[in-house]
């Protein structure tokens, strides 16, 4: 259980450090709410589907293969080297996808939103592409040398400047969707500035062009099958605005930062541990007990984070969010699951990424975003942003099929997907539960009551599913030394 220790520890610290980073988004909603429309937050949604569609397209990053090649170096300067090579490589790329962004401005305007009118928030969202990835670089570095502390320090700077910034621009200069833009730019510069100029005094800044083909011969297949991801994900936002409309893309916009909780807290703090040392697992005699305790570990949270999500974001967003915005939320237990599909077929993926097979993550992507597209077609224009939903949730479980069924011909990682199966039907049927049961919000003692109890059994018994006999008899015997403690 000391490989469970050390993962939950690390990624407790990197979740406290990526909620306060993400933390904003959730603590501005109902000022966000009160002072944009909802098409305001459809614009939003679409200028950062722009900004992603830039970064993957021109930015060349190789955040996935910076940890691969970091612990295949012996010494301290070879390892060095690949932190500092890719992340020069990248700000070349980065910076000519910031000017080309830019430059296009107007064009991008007149195609994405239909109106040139937003171009100047084209180019200010373009800078973005260059300092987030000065802001990734420096914070996968602190995962690398296990700073996890360092990495929240740095996250709660940014918690405090965007919420200083956007109560300014926004509440007390009421500058809209322009303050919004501006003060997401600002804390961006800083943060970015700040941790590069730490990473290269750490690293220094040596270049290695064998490291830099290395690297870059790893990554392009990343690119092309981040390029169809994003497609996939993001892409939605364009198909609401051509069958439905802006206002449709600001309800899917705040859904989708819902339905994103779960990656946001769950995951992406567990992948940042995992990252870095799933390759050192691989090199162990004997790695597939810590895939199988990992994977269930991570699918137990997840999942039992989606079913708290999809129980109560009714009432969440009736509280936080203008009346307007309230229909947002039933698009939410589908982004949930879309967003645990997609997560499960990442830890999947690393079958392809220990066998040099990175093309491999591109076929599935590009089988998905067809099947997607199908799903766009057929329920958007229907069922609006809904239907959007349900075709992201539907695409995401064939993608995660078809990642299973490739890696185990590639690099088996030897899980038994019989549980995971059995605890997806348990989280269905708590929110079929909740939405057939209960009808219109309303906060009473009942309903409350209700809402608790669904999520508590629904949770006890995904945890017995995923959790085999030594790991329950562990948690047990845990609970119960701490009770006795305590008396």
């Amino acid at each position: 259980m000391s490989q469970a220790g050390q993962m939950v520890k690390h990624s407790t610290i990197y979740a406290i450090g990526n909620i306060s980073r993400q933390l904003v988004g959730f603590i501005m909603l109902p000022v966000y709410t009160h002072y944009l429309t909802p098409a305001d937050y459809g614009v939003i949604g679409l200028l950062i589907f722009l900004v992603s569609l830039f970064e993957i397209v021109l930015g060349g990053h190789m955040f996935q293969a910076v940890p691969k090649f970091y612990h295949q170096q012996e010494t301290k300067a070879e390892k060095n080297s690949v932190v500092t090579t890719a992340l020069l490589v990248t700000s070349f790329f980065s910076l000519i996808a910031c000017l080309a962004m830019a430059t296009a401005s107007e064009q991008l305007a007149a195609i994405v939103f239909g109106d040139k009118q937003y171009s100047i928030y084209i180019v200010i969202f373009a800078a973005l592409i260059l300092t987030h990835a000065l802001e990734q670089y420096g914070l996968t570095y602190l995962r690398i040398i296990k700073k996890p502390w360092t990495y929240f320090n740095f996250s709660m700077v940014k918690l405090a400047l965007q919420l200083g910034l956007n109560i300014l621009t926004i509440v007390i200069l009421d500058w809209g969707l322009m303050g919004l833009a501006l003060s997401s730019l600002i804390s961006s510069v800083i943060i970015a500035i700040t941790l590069c100029s730490y990473t290269v005094y750490k690293t220094g800044a040596k270049f290695n062009q064998e490291i830099a083909r290395n690297v870059l011969r790893f990554s392009w297949p990343l690119w092309i099958s981040g390029l169809i991801g994003l497609y996939i994900g993001s892409s939605n936002r364009y198909f609401i605005r051509i069958f439905s409309s802006l206002d449709d893309v600001g309800l899917f916009e705040l859904a989708a930062k819902f339905g994103s909780i779960v990656s946001i807290l769950i995951w992406l703090p567990f992948s940042q541990y995992w990252q870095t040392e799933r390759f050192a697992i691989a090199k162990t005699e004997d790695p597939y007990p810590a895939y199988s305790l990992a994977f269930r570990l991570i699918a137990g949270l997840l999942l039992i984070a989606g079913i708290g999500i999809s129980i109560f974001v009714d009432l969440v967003v009736s509280v936080m969010s203008a009346p307007e915005f309230h229909s947002a939320a039933g698009a939410v237990p589908f982004l949930v699951i879309a967003g645990i599909f997609q997560c499960l077929t990442i830890f999947n993926n690393f079958s392809f990424m220990y066998q040099d097979r990175t093309l491999e993550v591109t076929k599935n992507n590009t089988a998905t975003a067809i099947v997607v597209t199908v799903f766009y077609f057929i329920l958007i224009p229907s069922l609006g942003f809904i239907g959007a939903s349900i075709a992201f949730a539907g695409a995401s479980a064939f993608q995660y099929i078809y990642a299973l069924h490739s890696g185990n011909r590639i690099y088996p990682l030897k899980i038994n997907q019989r549980p995971i199966a059995i605890a997806f039907f348990v989280f269905f049927s708590a929110v079929l539960l909740d939405k057939t049961i209960l009808g219109e919000i309303d906060f009473s003692f009942y309903t409350l009551a209700f809402k608790v109890g669904i999520v508590a059994t629904s949770s006890a018994a995904t945890i017995a599913i995923l959790a085999n006999k030594t790991e329950i008899a562990f948690i047990a015997n845990t609970l119960k030394s701490r009770i006795s403690n305590r008396r």
